[in-house]
């Protein structure tokens, strides 16, 4: 079951799931936040799961001053501007805004869940996949995540490789070797 309207609102405030301003009528909004990564094209492969470390092919965290731009066929991973923490008994979906949908960018890739008990920024991995250039200005609506009720609650809150990471901003990939 999806939560909406003043169910939404009630849930995010009694929890505080987030801040009260983020409450939309169907969906939580996600803010891009101040910072990025942009991936590095250094000339070698990855192995999915084995070194070499996936950080030696990020840049630097980036601050975005005013607009992030992206040319086509860019990516970078962001974070929201906001954390969020949702209950043991909700389960977050992440999806991009419709008008950001409708320019061929993607604030997720297949990695939009939030599960149960997660605490923290959530992270984006903005790709245009558009012919256009894109500017995201600073503070953009770029994501909104929607609430689904669980069949019962997590026995344990979410606790996986990212989730200290994501207390602090944008995670890059974390290998566990």
């Amino acid at each position: 079951m999806m939560v909406i309207e003043k169910n939404l609102e009630q849930l995010t405030c009694q929890f505080e799931v987030c801040e009260k301003i983020l409450i939309d009528d169907f969906s939580l909004k996600i803010v891009l936040g101040n910072t990025y990564y942009k991936p590095v094209k250094i000339g070698e492969s990855i192995v999915y799961g084995i070194t070499p470390n996936p950080s030696s092919f990020f840049s630097d965290k980036e601050t975005i001053n005013q607009n992030v731009i992206l040319k086509p066929g860019e990516q970078i991973i962001a974070c929201s501007k906001h954390k969020y923490k949702l209950p043991l008994d909700y389960f977050g979906l992440v999806q991009t805004k419709g008008t950001l949908a409708r320019l061929f960018v993607s604030a997720t890739c297949n990695d939009g869940q939030i599960e149960p008990g997660f605490e923290g920024f959530i992270t984006l991995e903005i790709v245009n996949q558009s012919p256009w250039t894109i500017e995201l200005p600073k503070g953009s609506e770029v994501a909104q995540m929607y609430l689904i009720k669980c069949s019962s609650p997590a026995l344990n809150a979410y606790n996986g490789r990212y989730s200290e990471a994501a207390k602090k901003g944008p995670t890059i990939a974390i290998f566990n070797n």
